[in-house]
């Protein structure tokens, strides 16, 4: 199998998604792979790391997606990259592909490429490569809380100190992300509140000290809202928009010169006034609440989040260098079930749906035996 990673291209995108380590492992089974110069030089690994492992360098996007017969991605790939994917590659990466541009939907198909969709790959009901990244990403927005936090209202330490009580912190949403956010909180010394509509989530988060647990529905959401310091919403739905939970009434009823982190903004946000903002324009006011919601929270510790990624990857790339794609699909359910288009073919029943279109049985065309 030769394997092409090109270097992210979008905005604040530091992360690479196999790391010189990981190159070396699928080497070491006779496998090339093929990296752009750059790739991984926003996490801290430069060509001559994987230069090392064993990689081969290219300098143009053309030349390393060519030579793949599977591309590892992070970000969906553009129509004009796709030019140059070779038909009948195999797309890893998270794709969007109910609400891509239909270009990009029609090259894919038309080249008879299929994608393994890297947050729908799901073992024993848990998201091996996703949930990594999530709690990453649920640790980052609590850190870019409190350094927001040092210039709000002159300085405030969302531990408190003694004598000086701590601020509270509300967390909405009990996944991965959410109790990630809560734990850190809770670690620095915040009073924590976490929301969650789902009973069964809060059974795992447990008797955390310093997290207090609560049902979500409309008379908690808004008791604890209005006496939140820094609201956090981490709310999402598996392959969907995000709901807009949190109205303007309660961004409105916070605590004067609260903070909002919005961590489902990459999903269109769980506000009605939550809009992206950027790493160099993190901060917007609204309902005089200062809202931060930068997407993609984990790459901004683009070597950390590379290194989760990449082990997390590894074992799945393994199966399909060893077995080949069907072979792969065949053996490993959670990959199966995270493939949406198959040889050009929509097996994902939510793509079909979103593109209005009939989605084929993927079991039916996998080689039996």
């Amino acid at each position: 199998m030769d394997l092409s990673i090109i270097k992210e291209r979008a905005m604040g995108e530091r992360r690479v998604p196999l790391t010189p380590v990981g190159v070396s492992a699928l080497v070491a089974l006779g496998h090339e792979v093929h990296v752009q110069t750059g790739a991984g030089e926003g996490a801290g690994f430069p060509d001559h790391e994987y230069l090392a492992a064993g990689a081969r360098v290219g300098i143009t996007t053309r030349e390393v997606l060519s030579a793949g017969d599977a591309v590892l991605h992070i970000h969906e790939l553009t129509e004009a990259e796709l030019a140059h994917v070779r038909d009948r590659a195999v797309l890893w990466g998270f794709h969007h592909l109910s609400h891509c541009p239909q270009p990009v939907f029609d090259r894919i198909r038309d080249g008879r490429m299929s994608t393994v969709a890297l947050d729908l790959i799901e073992e024993r009901g848990h998201f091996p490569v996703m949930e990594p990244l999530s709690a990453i990403g649920g640790r980052v927005a609590v850190a870019m809380a409190q350094h927001h936090l040092l210039g709000l209202g002159g300085g405030l330490l969302m531990g408190g100190c003694p004598g000086v009580p701590p601020l509270h912190v509300v967390v909405v949403g009990a996944g991965v992300a959410g109790l990630a956010s809560a734990q850190e909180a809770a670690r620095v010394g915040a009073r924590v509140t976490l929301l969650e509509v789902d009973p069964v989530r809060l059974l795992h988060v447990g008797q955390v000290s310093g997290i207090e647990t609560v049902i979500a529905n409309e008379i908690t959401l808004t008791a604890k809202v209005g006496t939140a310091d820094i609201l956090i919403g981490a709310v999402s739905r598996k392959g969907e928009p995000a709901p807009r939970v949190l109205t303007r009434a309660h961004l409105r009823s916070m605590t004067q010169g609260g903070l909002f982190v919005d961590m489902s903004i990459d999903e269109g946000g769980c506000a009605e006034t939550s809009r992206p903002t950027s790493v160099d324009d993190p901060v917007f006011v609204e309902e005089g609440v200062r809202h931060l919601c930068i997407p993609n929270l984990p790459a901004m510790v683009g070597r950390t989040a590379s290194c989760a990624l990449s082990d997390a990857l590894l074992p799945y790339l393994r199966v399909l260098a060893v077995r080949g794609l069907d072979g792969a699909l065949s053996a490993r359910d959670a990959l199966a079930r995270a493939t949406q288009i198959y040889r050009g073919m929509v097996v994902s029943r939510r793509v079909a749906r979103h593109r209005g279109i009939d989605a084929t049985s993927l079991a039916a065309m996998l080689p039996s035996g």
